[in-house]
């Protein structure tokens, strides 16, 4: 028998091509079963015993993991066992592991009101549907390695390579690209899910308050993996602007983008706002 065919028969079960939604695109990805094991061995090989990290109340627990559901069941992708922590940590951030569990910091629950967390997690759930994080895994280490690391218990040299790349994911942050869809799909999901999207807004400019951008920051935008906050605001500006003038037919539910369309094509129904604004 070919010592290889285990590992090539591994790799045929845990990859799937699928339209995604979230993204549009149709894609080459781990299965979410595969997908949510390397997120549990991740937990494991960090050190995050607990969804509750540190010296946090159940207030604040709660607080995360209510706004994260409301999030995660309007979101695009709902095939994951979305889980939503808190981290004692006095800093200003968020992360996501694979097959859904999103870790949030005290200090942004202390920082952010109720709408612009919803726009930090919702930021995190787009991750999620859009599968950067496991999409980041396979570029980095490969699908066969992941694959490897997901079928053994415990640890491994396959996850601690793998809890390494994650190391590096959370320092350096996913690309430009992916953090725009991110903020994109993360506005989508707060309004969807009955927050103020412009929270989002709200939250990067106190993001920018508290580490103004400087002269060099704008001149070497070329060269950065990461989105400028300024140029985060303005796209979501955009966005916000855009879901605004999106009309939607009552009787059938189609949507349409132009602010212009004022009947149904197929039942000349007559239409209203997507967004229940003037």
């Amino acid at each position: 028998m070919n010592p290889l065919a285990p590992l090539a028969a591994l790799i045929l079960a845990g990859c799937a091509t699928i339209y995604n939604p979230a993204t549009g695109r149709q894609e080459t990805v781990l299965t979410t079963p595969i997908e949510t094991a390397l997120g549990s061995l991740a937990r494991a090989q960090m050190g995050l015993t607990s969804l509750k990290m540190g010296r946090v109340s159940p207030e604040e627990l709660g607080r995360a993991q209510e706004t994260g559901k409301r999030l995660a069941q309007v979101s695009d992708r709902k095939d994951v066992p979305y889980q939503f922590g808190v981290i004692q940590d006095d800093s200003i951030n968020a992360f996501t592991l694979p097959g859904g569990t999103i870790y949030v910091h005290t200090k942004t629950l202390e920082t952010a009101d109720d709408d612009e967390l919803a726009a930090v997690l919702g930021h995190e759930i787009g991750h999620v549907a859009a599968r950067h994080v496991a999409k980041h895994l396979q570029a980095d280490l490969g699908i066969a390695l992941l694959l490897e690391a997901a079928s053994r218990a415990g640890a491994s040299g396959e996850s601690a390579r793998m809890v390494s790349s994650l190391y590096g994911l959370f320092s350096k942050g996913f690309s430009r690209q992916d953090e725009l869809e991110a903020d994109r799909l993360g506005i989508r999901y707060t309004q969807r899910a009955g927050f103020d999207p412009e929270g989002m807004i709200r939250f990067f400019e106190k993001m920018e308050r508290e580490r103004p951008e400087g002269a060099l920051d704008r001149a070497s935008v070329w060269n950065r993996t990461h989105p400028l906050t300024s140029e985060r605001i303005a796209r979501a500006k955009k966005e916000i602007s855009e879901l605004k003038s999106r009309m939607f037919c009552p009787e059938c539910g189609r949507e349409y983008a132009s602010p212009k369309a004022r009947f149904c094509e197929k039942d000349a129904t007559p239409l209203k706002k997507k967004w229940g604004l003037p």
